[in-house]
């Protein structure tokens, strides 16, 4: 199931990742198009999984927000992005599968069109793969830190996060609506948020990466950490772990209200009340709200015999291996 390197990228190409579940599509036959980069957009120190621009696509309008994404090394998905596994799974790409920030989101938004819930986010429309001329501009033009090609050779990666095992692949590129409203969110957006929060957790979506950056006009807008049904989790985690995991949600998205409102003189009773249920371990739908693996995700595959022994299969040794930092 894969080697030590990941797969190159199919050709021609295909919805993204080629594993069971929800996939994305390409954004043209090609996945390439002609791209004009307007201006970066969002915070490029802070955006750590990718880069974001406003373009024009094939010369035309409307205008996209395109979210380029950074490579992440094998490594640091199994020991900081998967590192709550118990055991290891079989092979390098199934990490970059379930884990990498690129494929996280294409999984999301894969499964946000099969249930036609585009609604519940910032709509993605497919994605692309950016030429070797693109991703130069790109990194030209950036705001991040340049590095000269002695730094580079040193560090081992270039700007955009290319070790050996990604030398060949393109920069992965989603295009995505663009938002153009400047706050995360206002008081009156609260109860819809929750609301739509609960409806990704009942479609299989566990967000996790949930802050006052990642939502623009009311709708959250990045997926980079999110592990959408089927995953290795739930299978390949201890109880503890999942409880926290689903705690965390409501949590997280209680902070980020309170840190904006707070900043803008908000009024506290707009708190919903089964979000301060769920972040007392008391919602309706289980302790935490809904548990994202409870989603029937069989219903979508066209072959369930061959979905399943594939899960059944992403385990090193038939999951017998723990998983451990060395």
């Amino acid at each position: 199931m894969g080697g030590s390197f990941l797969a190159p990228l199919p050709n021609p190409p295909e919805p993204l990742p080629m594993v069971p579940g929800p996939k994305l599509a390409p954004f043209t036959r090609t996945a390439h198009a002609a791209i004009e980069f307007i201006e970066e957009l969002g915070n490029p120190n802070q955006d750590m999984d990718g880069l974001v621009w406003k373009v024009k696509i094939g010369g035309k309008e409307p205008y996209y927000a395109l979210k380029m994404f950074l490579f992440t090394s094998t490594e640091y998905l199994m020991k900081d992005l998967g590192i709550d596994l118990i055991w290891r799974l079989a092979s390098a790409q199934l990490y970059s599968d379930y884990f990498d920030p690129f494929h996280c989101e294409c999984r999301v938004y894969g499964r946000l069109k099969q249930e036609g819930r585009e609604d519940l986010a910032a709509r993605a429309h497919g994605y692309l793969f950016l030429t070797p001329q693109q991703a130069a501009e790109v990194e030209e033009r950036s705001g991040r830190p340049k590095f000269s090609q002695e730094e580079y050779e040193q560090d081992g990666t270039d700007f955009w996060g290319r070790d050996t095992e990604h030398r060949h692949l393109s920069v992965r590129a989603i295009v995505k609506e663009l938002v153009s409203a400047d706050d995360p969110f206002t008081p009156e957006d609260v109860p819809q948020i929750w609301n739509d929060f609960e409806d990704l957790h009942k479609l299989g979506i566990l967000v996790r990466d949930i802050n006052t950056f990642n939502y623009m006009g009311g709708k959250i807008i990045d997926f980079s950490r999110a592990w959408t049904t089927p995953h290795p989790f739930p299978a390949g985690m201890d109880d503890y772990t999942i409880k926290r995991a689903l705690k965390s949600e409501p949590l997280k998205l209680q902070k980020a209200f309170i840190e904006w409102g707070l900043s803008r003189d908000w009024d506290w009773d707009i708190i919903p009340e089964e979000m301060l249920q769920c972040t007392r371990g008391l919602g309706q739908d289980g302790p935490y709200g809904t548990n994202p693996s409870f989603y029937d995700w069989w219903k979508w595959e066209k072959d369930p015999d061959a979905a399943e022994a594939f899960m059944n299969c992403i385990w090193e040794d038939g999951g017998n291996e723990p998983h451990s930092e060395g």
